[in-house]
């Protein structure tokens, strides 16, 4: 029978099993487990939980049951295991997913007919016709980044993309997994099941999704029966009905499986039959290629476009010049509808490949602030946000996108609302515009935040059939389009009237499909036209639907997919110039979370918003945030001097002001990431919540260093789950460091300063997440079930009082893996800044950057450090050696003595521009240790004797490492006129207290 359970074995071995019987062939030496993290109990006694090995650290007594053991990572290395390897999976499982069956599909519940939807409103036969696609002459040649190759790049891309993606789906596949088999509604079945990671996203799956289940056979005794028949002989390929993350469970409509082909029921059964069973399945997740097929079908328009450009600009010169010529000199004469204007034709390529050429001159000194009269809808903004949505609204910038580069708290959302509100009220001939995020959970922010000054008439958020509507804010209900209880387009003229259309860049593909592009909707009304009037001259101006395109969070977008809603805005290929040029503006922070990949190294993880950012036309400005990182804050960056004209009118604005952290909190984030250009600028009352909390030491900033030395170790399978693999068990964890985390979180709860909600827990690593999670619930730390427990990158956009960051790893010699994997927020050097350590670099960001009046980093200082504290004691003797043989030099060696002095100057030098701009790459850790130790913010349990940090830190304050930040800088040089030591010494004199922060 197939509903009976098997019996979990207890082993202390990794045994090797017989596929045919099941049973164990060949002994392996037997491995030690450790016991990993404690589960809290309600019901064991207090003696049972008065155990637990001594520590360091002081942590309260865990009780004595213990969760599923881990592996000795050592000792799995000394032996030569690779611990990184995908557990052992009994081959007899495994080959049922290669066995041939009857295969019963379930199909998609909800889809757009969208040849439907457009054939009673356009007429399809004046419809452009659609460019074939191009691909890759030989396929294993990769393309390289040009307009000439730009669909064949990016098509290359994303196949490796959904090759990695299909590999990686297969580690999340389950076997012998169990399912509640549902037989509710006989029409439509159902099968619930629990996915390890759901949560995180591992493996994304979204509702309607394909998901293959092939049930297992059992006999009575809940045995695998591994015979010639172990299965039901049946491929149910289900569909997603609804994804609860909280509780990681899926639910799957499954077509064609009855009481019968399930084997549930026997003959000598009597009905009726009960209407809920056990059942086993071996299960896999496909790779929902639809997701990828918008951005493969929009390359053919891209590429139409760059390839009608390049030939304009190489072969058609004369033709051109004699039509502009036409058109400018002699009023009377009109373009043709089939005539080409520069600016349709140019307008993809300046988007995607801006220069200089694209960039309008600066001839005379603006006053930004009184340039563009206007009312505002929000006069909070501050004067760099001021000036990015009057720099749009003047449209003077040139024909490019306009982007605004925020770091977190800046308020790049707020500026794009305003810039939203400003085009569709008061910019002439920009009645529509379409608004994007990456995400849904963004896109939901931008239409929520637009409703407060829009009705139900003039927005849209629009949601793709397939979206969950119990995902959507509810107050966003109203707003949405909904046709028989699921999302749906609105009708067509009921779409065309909306000012301001919200929706994912995903989602932006249903504007694609159903033909609702500048593109298509301007060559149907402009035939049209010209057969109903033939004998009346066309317009000598086009007037396009779309006005302008706001993408925000744009560095979290893959190209590609920013590439769907671009093309939606983009005028025709052929017509007059438009009435009104469509706008392109992208707010993001390339120095966050990158978009996500499967393949772990893929250029895909460098946004479009990103890659502009580098073009020249960008980075060389004199007002790049590079350049004008010496400017001194708030109008400097933004004021020039008469004697810099003329100029290329800046494309972008650099938010500097941020309304999140504690100036302490965001120095060193200011000083690694931003070039030390950033202001805090956050309420005082609230950044000082904490003052009076008696954890914090030195100069009793909000910010703490605890060197935890306890040790990581592997999360080891279930035995409930023989398929666990690394990637869905989760890897690594941190016993010692998950109690010390919810320690802190029990001491900040008891102080009475913070609630639960305040704080936030975060781990790169999801075992560790989960461990956290399962011992700050529990009575040992007061079941604080509101404390905001999570892997790292689910809090981009995110902010909580206090931030407590674990680190978790502690083993030097998998850090190098964990870098090639992207795991971690170890950064590596330059070698891994185009790879996983640039996405790791990114995600270290994330996490400095979310606390507003609280930072806590617990982690080895030893694995943090890496090997700088090693070199640069090398350095250290070499430095000594040169000034020995310095001083026995004779007078007559000085010109050797003087090269010899400016190599030394030199070395210094570079040290000190590299870490005073951004920080040279793999030793971000060592600089925020660096700022700890000189300010005393270090944990009092940490054994750092103080003559050996004052000896580190006069070493890295000369090799740049422990160069103060400008915010130290400012602070040293107030205090230094009050006599108050700015050396970062614990003592009580040589401690700036909170009152001297507040005067900053």
């Amino acid at each position: 029978m197939a509903f009976f359970t098997l019996p979990p074995k207890q082993s202390k071995a990794l045994p090797i099993v017989n596929p045919e019987t099941g049973q164990d062939t060949l002994p392996v030496p037997i491995t030690h487990f450790k016991h990993r993290a404690p589960t809290p109990k309600t019901n064991k006694s207090a003696q049972a939980q008065a155990k637990l090995a001594p520590q360091v650290l002081w942590l309260p007594p865990p009780p004595a049951e213990t969760t599923p053991p881990a592996f000795d990572a050592d000792e799995q290395y000394a032996r030569g295991f690779d611990v990184y390897a995908p557990p052992f999976v009994p081959a007899a499982l495994k080959h049922i997913n290669e066995y041939a069956g009857t295969v019963v599909d379930t199909f998609p519940k909800t889809h757009i007919d969208y040849l439907q939807y457009i054939s009673g409103i356009l007429p399809t036969s004046l419809l452009p016709a659609l460019p074939r696609p191009q691909f890759a002459d030989n396929p294993s040649d990769t393309p390289h980044l040009s307009p000439q190759c730009y669909e064949k790049y990016l098509r290359s891309l994303i196949e490796v993309e959904l090759g990695y993606q299909r590999k990686e789906n297969a580690s999340y596949s389950r076997y012998g997994h169990t399912g509640i088999l549902k037989f509710n509604d006989p029409n439509e079945p159902t099968v619930t099941i629990t996915v390890p990671g759901l949560r995180e996203n591992t493996p994304n799956v979204q509702v309607d999704d394909e998901v293959q289940l092939r049930q297992l056979r059992f006999d009575y005794g809940g045995h695998f029966e591994s015979n010639l028949f172990p299965w039901t002989g049946y491929i149910y390929n289900a569909r997603v009905s609804a994804v609860v993350r909280a509780t990681e469970t899926l639910v799957l409509r499954v077509a064609g499986i009855t009481y019968h082909t399930a084997e549930v029921v026997t003959p000598t059964m009597i009905p009726p039959w009960p209407t809920e069973y056990v059942v086993k399945f071996n299960i896999q997740f496909f790779v929902p290629t639809v997701r990828y097929t918008p951005m493969m079908d929009v390359l053919p328009h891209i590429t139409q476009s760059l390839d009608l450009a390049e030939q304009v600009l190489r072969n058609d010169f004369d033709a051109l010049d004699s039509f502009i010529d036409e058109v400018t000199n002699n009023a009377a004469a009109r373009p043709k509808a089939d005539e080409l204007s520069t600016t349709n034709v140019y307008w993809k390529q300046s988007m995607l490949f801006p220069t200089e050429a694209d960039c309008n001159s600066q001839t005379h000194v603006v006053n930004w602030l009184q340039h563009y009269d206007s009312t505002r809808f929000d006069e909070s903004l501050n004067y760099e946000q001021r000036i990015a949505v009057d720099s749009v609204l003047c449209q003077n910038y040139g024909t490019m996108p306009y982007l605004i580069s925020g770091p977190p708290g800046t308020g790049k959302t707020k500026t794009m609302i305003e810039i939203a509100l400003q085009l569709v009220r008061n910019v002439p001939n920009c009645a529509h515009i379409l608004v994007c995020a990456p995400s849904e959970p963004a896109a939901d922010t931008l239409a929520d935040r637009l409703s407060r000054s829009m009705n139900r008439n003039e927005l849209l958020r629009l949601n793709r059939p397939t979206r969950d509507s119990r995902e959507v804010l509810t107050n966003l209900l109203p707003y949405c389009s909904i046709q028989n209880d699921v999302f749906a387009l609105p009708p067509f003229a009921q779409l065309m009237s909306y000012r301001i259309i919200v929706t994912s860049c995903r989602d932006a593909s249903m504007l694609m499909y159903a033909h609702l592009t500048n593109s298509d909707l301007y060559t149907v009304s402009s035939t049209l036209h010209q057969q109903i009037h033939p004998n009346l001259p066309t317009h000598s101006k086009a007037h396009l639907h779309w006005g302008a395109l706001l993408i925000d969070e744009a560095a979290q977008a893959m190209e590609p997919e920013a590439l769907i809603p671009l093309h939606v805005v983009s005028p025709p290929l052929k017509g007059p110039e438009p009435l009104f040029t469509p706008l392109v503006i992208m707010a993001g922070d390339e120095q966050q979370l990158n978009p996500r990949t499967s393949c772990p190294s893929t250029p895909l993880q460098q946004s479009l918003f990103a890659r502009l950012f580098k073009r020249p036309v960008y980075a060389n400005h004199p007002l790049a945030r590079r350049l004008a990182k010496d400017a001194q804050p708030p109008k400097q960056q933004y004021q020039l001097h008469p004697d810099l004209l003329p100029i290329l009118r800046p494309p972008f604005t650099n938010l500097i002001r941020n309304y999140r952290s504690h100036p302490a909190i965001l120095a060193m984030p200011s000083k690694l990431f931003y070039f030390d250009t950033l202001v805090a600028e956050a309420d005082r009352h609230e950044r000082n919540r904490l003052k009076s909390w008696s954890e914090w030491r030195g100069r009793r900033w909000p910010i703490l260093f605890h060197d935890n030395p306890s040790p990581d170790d592997m999360e080891a399978p279930s035995p409930e789950s023989p398929s666990s693999t690394a990637a869905t068990t989760g890897g690594w964890f941190n016993v010692g460091e998950a109690h010390l985390a919810c320690q802190y979180a029990l001491s900040l709860f008891r102080s009475g300063l913070v609630k639960q909600s305040d704080i936030c827990i975060m781990s790169p690593f999801k075992a560790q997440v989960r461990l956290i999670r399962s011992l700050i619930r529990g009575e040992q730390y007061g079941m604080m079930w509101e404390v905001n427990v999570g892997p790292t990158e689910a809090f981009q956009g995110l902010e909580h009082g206090v931030v407590i960051l674990c680190v978790t790893r502690s083993r030097k010699r998998f850090v190098e893996r964990d870098r090639g994997l992207g795991w971690g927020i170890l950064p590596g050097g330059v070698k891994h800044e185009n790879h996983a350590g640039g996405g790791i670099r990114n995600q270290l960001n994330v996490a400095l950057t979310r606390a507003k009046f609280g930072l806590i980093i617990l982690g080895s200082r030893e694995v943090m450090m890496g090997d700088k504290e090693q070199e640069d004691e090398e350095e250290d003797e070499e430095d000594d050696d040169d000034d020995d043989d310095d001083d026995n030099s004779s007078p007559q060696g000085g010109v050797a003595v003087g090269g010899k002095e400016d190599g030394k100057h030199a070395k210094k030098d570079k040290g000190t521009a590299t870490s005073g701009t951004r920080g040279e790459k793999g030793t971000e850790w060592a600089q925020i240790i660096a700022f700890c130790e000189r300010n005393g913010c270090i944990a009092d349990s940490n054994h750092v004797s103080k003559s050996s940090t004052s000896t580190h830190n006069s070493r890295r304050n000369e090799k740049g490492e422990g160069q103060l930040t400008k915010w130290e800088r400012s602070m040293s040089s107030d205090a230094s006129g009050s006599g108050v030591s700015a050396t970062g010494s614990g003592s009580a004199s040589g401690t700036m207290e909170w009152s001297d922060v507040d005067e900053f």
